[in-house]
């Protein structure tokens, strides 16, 4: 069928199927249909950067953009290993935002130069209509002065009505709490920041209106008193290692709260507590999800906090109802208890000792055994059987951490690997080399769109080895990790033999993105020419390790970059890396 016979509809939902390069490279200037479609799509959905061959990313900003970009209302660009330095080239232009007249939602994901921050604060005044604004994952030694006046510039933003600022500090102190008032900021998620009371009570009074907060929480003395009530909250969702009473004294001050959701480890309340203090102060709470995981002493202790939530209040009026499991643990019993149906985007699940065991207050065990919300889950060594494993399954996750051996009960949970686009794999150091091996291939050839492939805790000595034994041709597009543990270890490290290895296997024809350690340069070289596929290479030379001719890392940014036509970037911060973004 010839496409140009579909409806603008058909079309129009084709559209959502495929990458913005892929779309733009297709069927951008086809006709004058299709560039209508083409533009109407980007006002629906937006441009996104992410995961982009250089030389794509090129031919966008030059050829497409300065026709476009007026009628985009959402950007998503990035910094991490697949586009490194993104970011920072798309800012160098001066009049970057310029043409965005119509931008209402900007996404920015990775940054790890204080520089790009700066670059971005000059932007500011050419984004007075965004609405949407993130900054994602972001990893910067921020001096204070930047801090603030990047943290300012985002709360003047005039139209801004949801942010979500995802920072990893060096120092919880460099994050600074705006000054000045914002009275259009409505949702707020602030990550992997740890907010203290005063954070909190200045962040209330800066941001007046908002009605939505995310957010982590340091915790708060017994007794702690807010000094004026938050009128405008209705929905919260808070991390907190500790609740104490000064936390649930915040809650009092939100009188119209309708939706709570709390991330929580020690605590003294229990389904009597809160039944009274949601009638006393949160009348109007609609929804109450709580994921919990603390210890106990004995296994009448953690039946009373069960019996606990078996309450009208609880099964009748609200419908409300918990799942709780609970195991042994070094001579404590380690319970986790959370709210059906289960909401969160993650599941841990960490065998203990002896005889773990569940019970919920659903009338019938077997309801809410589909946890369809996760998309993440970390699965650690189990040699145990456990009953609930027999019941309960996962229909959406896409990431998966998992240490070798697992139990066969894993794949009962996951019925479907179809949606997996992400593994992290370990293998415990005891085990059979062969076991583990086995055990990886059969999880990898169950997979149909797996793309991004970590090895994790591993047995150092067969690491280098694994091309050789794990076939991975059923992934097309593959993301490879050989680096992020090697820093617990240093023991990880490539030499010119391995490195050989790696590139007559079927892994070097697949992999897009590399991350990986080795101990001479010549053996970078080989890998960019030796891999036709692939888009970024994330390196780290093995200090200590022999290369005559490499004096500095100076010396190696030097020779990296007049050797290559690529972006070249000096190490993340407190790391040895160094960056490609190689070809399209």
């Amino acid at each position: 069928m010839n496409l140009e016979q579909l409806s603008n509809e058909l079309l129009l939902n084709l559209f959502e199927y495929l990458q913005s390069v892929h779309l733009l490279r297709a069927f951008y200037q086809l006709n004058s249909r299709f560039n209508g479609l083409i533009i109407t799509h980007f006002q629906n959905h937006g441009l996104d950067f992410q995961s982009i061959p250089k030389n794509d990313f090129n031919t966008i900003c030059q050829q497409n953009l300065p026709l476009i970009a007026d009628h985009i209302t959402a950007l998503r660009l990035s910094d991490d290993d697949d586009t490194p330095e993104e970011i920072d080239i798309f800012l160098s232009n001066p009049r970057a935002f310029h043409r965005f007249t119509q931008l209402k939602s900007l996404s920015l994901y990775h940054i790890s130069s204080i520089e790009t921050l700066k670059k971005l604060v000059k932007h500011f005044a050419h984004l007075q209509h965004l609405t949407h604004f993130d900054l994602i994952d972001c990893h910067v030694v921020f001096q204070h002065k930047t801090s603030s006046n990047l943290i300012n510039r985002i709360w003047r933003l005039p139209k801004l009505t949801h942010c979500h600022l995802d920072f990893h500090f060096q120092y919880n102190s460099d994050f600074t709490i705006p000054n000045i008032r914002s009275k259009s900021i409505e949702h707020l998620w602030i990550e992997n920041i740890v907010l203290d009371f005063n954070d909190l009570n200045r962040l209330f009074r800066s941001t007046p209106n908002m009605r939505h907060l995310i957010a982590r929480i340091d915790q708060m003395p017994e007794n702690q008193q807010f000094p004026f009530f938050i009128e405008s909250i209705s929905s919260l969702r808070l991390i907190v290692d500790h609740l104490t009473s000064g936390t649930i004294n915040l809650f009092k001050n939100m009188p119209n709260l309708t939706s709570l959701t709390l991330q929580t480890g020690k605590h003294n309340m229990n389904g009597h507590r809160w039944e009274q203090f949601i009638i006393d102060y949160l009348p109007k709470l609609k929804i109450f999800r709580f994921w919990m995981l603390f210890l106990a002493d004995t296994d009448e202790e953690v039946n009373e906090i069960i019996d606990s939530y078996r309450t009208p209040f609880w099964l009748i009026h609200h419908q409300w109802f918990i799942r709780c499991h609970w195991a042994l643990s070094n001579d404590k019993i380690m319970v986790y208890l959370h709210t059906l149906p289960y909401t969160f985007s993650f599941y841990t699940y960490a065998i203990w000792n002896s005889n773990p065991r569940t019970k919920s207050t659903c009338s019938d065990e077997n309801n809410y055994l589909c946890y369809n919300h996760p998309t993440k889950l970390i699965y650690s060594r189990s040699s145990l059987y456990d009953s609930l494993l027999d019941h309960i399954c996962f229909h959406n996750i896409r990431r998966l951490e998992v240490t070798i051996p697992y139990s066969a009960q894993l794949l009962s949970i996951l019925p479907r690997l179809d949606r997996l686009i992400s593994l992290d794999v370990g293998s415990e150091f005891d085990i059979d080399a062969s076991i583990a091996l086995l055990q990886l291939n059969d999880l990898i050839n169950k997979t149909s769109r797996l793309r991004s492939l970590t090895i994790g805790y591993w047995d150092a000595s067969i690491i280098q080895d694994l091309p050789l034994h794990i076939n991975i041709s059923s992934i097309h597009r593959l993301r490879l990790d050989l680096q992020s543990y090697h820093y617990l270890k240093r023991d990880r490290c490539f030499n010119s033999e391995q490195c050989a290895t790696l590139l007559r296997s079927s892994w070097a024809k697949q992999c897009e993105v590399l991350q990986i350690v080795v101990n001479d340069r010549s053996m970078i070289d080989d890998i960019i020419n030796g891999m036709p596929n692939l888009k970024a290479l994330k390196v780290v030379l093995q200090p200590g390790r022999s290369d005559d001719y490499l004096t500095t890392r100076e010396d190696m940014i030097t020779w990296m970059t007049s050797n290559y036509s690529r972006s070249c970037t000096e190490n993340l911060d407190g790391t040895e890396t160094i960056r490609f973004w190689i070809r399209g």
